[in-house]
C-alpha cells in the first residue's frame, strides 16, 4: 500500500514549503496525497472577498495542486476543503493518515493557517507522525537526528528515524542529553556520583544504538551524549540535519493533552524539518513503501 500523506494548505510560503517537502519525499516513497485546507466557520480573511471568501481557500488549494501536477504529474492526489476548527479537523484527519505535514510561519492569510500555536497543538494530539517544515526549508544532504530519553518512550520515534535514514540513504545520529537531578547534591559530605550518572546515561544511549544497528546492519549510526538541556542539545545537533525526530511521552492520565517540554522547545527553535512521533500511533500507519 502507498503511504497516505496529508499536507495542510494555508496559501502562504509556509504551506508551500510543506508541499515542497512532500514532493521531495515522493521521490523515494510511493505516496497518495491529500492537499487539505480548513475553513474556519464564522471567519472572514482580512482583505479577502466579503461575499464568498471560500474562493480564497479554493485558490490556495488550486495553486498547491498545480504545483504538484507540474512537479510530479503521476502522483495520486486529492484536494479537500474541511470546515470547522483547524486543529480539531486536522487531528481528525490524522487518524486516517500515515503522515501529516504542515509548514510553520505566520505567512498565510486564512484562518486556520499553519502558524502560531497550531504546530504545537497538533504535535500534542495528532494520531500519526507530524512533520513540521520551516517556511525557509531547503533540501540538505545531512543525517537524520533523533532524540532518545531515559526510558522506552522514545522507541517508536527511534524506529521511525531509522526508517527515514534508510529511505534517504543517510546516517542516523542518536542524541541523548542528561543532567544532574536537582534533588542530588552534597549531603553529609558525600559527593555526587558524577561518573556513575554519566555511565548510566551512556548505557541508555548504547542500548538504543545497539538495537538499531542489529535491525539495520550496515547503517551508519553515531551517538551523541551531552550534559545539558535536551532541547538545546537536539537543536545544536541538527543544524545541518535533513530531519530531526522527537517523540511524545503519552504517559499517565493526561497523556496526549500536552506536548512534552523537549518537543515543545524544539518546535519553537526549528533547525530543520521536525517529525513528532506519538508513542501510540492510531492513524493508518501503513509501512513506508519505497519507490521501485
Amino acid at each position: 500500500m502507498a503511504e497516505r500523506v496529508i499536507v495542510a494548505i494555508d496559501g502562504g510560503p509556509a504551506s508551500s514549503a510543506a508541499v515542497d517537502w512532500m514532493l521531495e519525499r515522493a521521490r523515494t516513497v510511493n505516496l497518495t496525497v491529500e492537499l487539505t485546507t480548513v475553513i474556519e466557520l464564522g471567519w472572514v480573511p482580512a482583505g479577502g472577498p466579503q461575499d464568498d471568501f471560500h474562493l480564497v481557500y479554493e485558490r490556495a488549494l488550486a495553486e498547491a495542486a498545480r504545483r504538484v501536477d507540474e512537479a510530479a504529474p503521476s502522483l495520486k492526489k486529492t484536494s479537500v476543503m474541511r470546515r470547522g476548527a483547524p486543529v480539531e479537523e486536522l487531528i481528525r484527519a490524522s487518524a486516517k493518515a500515515d503522515l501529516l505535514v504542515i509548514g510553520t510561519k505566520k505567512t498565510g492569510f486564512m484562518a486556520g493557517a499553519v502558524y502560531g500555536t497550531l504546530p504545537l497543538r497538533l504535535a500534542a494530539h495528532a494520531r500519526c507522525p507530524l512533520v513540521v517544515v520551516p517556511a525557509n526549508w531547503t533540501h540538505l544532504d545531512g543525517p537524520v537526528v533523533v532524540g532518545v530519553e531515559d526510558d522506552d518512550t522514545s522507541d517508536v520515534a527511534l524506529d521511525f528515524a531509522a526508517r527515514e535514514a534508510v529511505r534517504l540513504g543517510r546516517g542516523l545520529v542518536i542524541v541523548h542529553a542528561w543532567s544532574i537531578p536537582a534533588t542530588l547534591g552534597f549531603d553529609d559530605g558525600l559527593m555526587i556520583p558524577f561518573d556513575d550518572l554519566r555511565q548510566a546515561h551512556d548505557e541508555i544511549l548504547a542500548r538504543a544504538a545497539g538495537r538499531i544497528r542489529e535491525a539495520n546492519p550496515g547503517m551508519d549510526v553515531t551517538v551523541t551524549l551531552e550534559q545539558g538541556p535536551a532541547a538545546q542539545t537536539l537543536v545544536d545537533a541538527s543544524r545541518t540535519a535533513e530531519l530531526l525526530v522527537v517523540g511524545t511521552h503519552g504517559r499517565g492520565a493526561v497523556a496526549g493533552l500536552i506536548l512534552g517540554s523537549v518537543s515543545h522547545d524544539v518546535l519553537l527553535n526549528m533547525p530543520c524539518p521536525i517529525a513528532v512521533v506519538p508513542r501510540a500511533v492510531t492513524g493508518a500507519a501503513t509501512a513506508m513503501q519505497p519507490k521501485q
